[in-house]
């Protein structure tokens, strides 16, 4: 069973969209390097071809990155929705929110949260505006934790 850790869900996994923007970035110049090099010498056929590669490249990366940003964004709206429950869970027992980890990417009613006080399952209201923690026995566990 994996948990995953507060600074974990806070901190994000964007390590990669600055290189992916400086590839674009990239592209676009070669992009445009080719094609003024093609505007200059209309005979010259591999300029052409090397500007269709290119552009076809960079629509390509702009489509991957679009997606990978859309796929972000909603990655995190529910690390920003687990972390006030790891919060409010940290209040409710008296620790300090780094010391707590929960052991879904996604909100739902069958998560639990490590503590140092132990183990603890949420359940949610019907709305999920407000949830209740249960002391829960884990039966062997095999836990790692990621983000410490």
């Amino acid at each position: 069973m994996t948990f995953y850790t507060y600074d974990y869900l806070k901190g994000g996994q964007t390590n990669w969209a600055i290189a992916k923007i400086v590839v674009i970035a990239l592209l676009a110049l070669a992009f445009l390097v080719f094609m003024v090099k093609y505007t200059r010498n209309k005979w010259d056929m591999k300029y052409k071809d090397l500007s269709i590669i290119l552009g076809t490249l960079l629509l390509l990366a702009v489509a991957i990155q679009y997606s990978d940003f859309t796929n972000l964004r909603t990655a995190s709206v529910q690390s920003g929705q687990l972390t006030v429950v790891i919060e409010k869970s940290a209040k409710k027992l008296g620790v300090d929110p780094h010391s707590v980890a929960i052991n879904d990417t996604s909100r739902n009613n069958n998560m639990l949260v490590k503590t140092p006080k132990g183990y603890y399952s949420l359940v949610f209201n019907g709305s999920g505006s407000e949830f209740l923690l249960v002391k829960a026995n884990l039966y062997e566990p095999d836990i790692t934790v990621k983000g410490e």
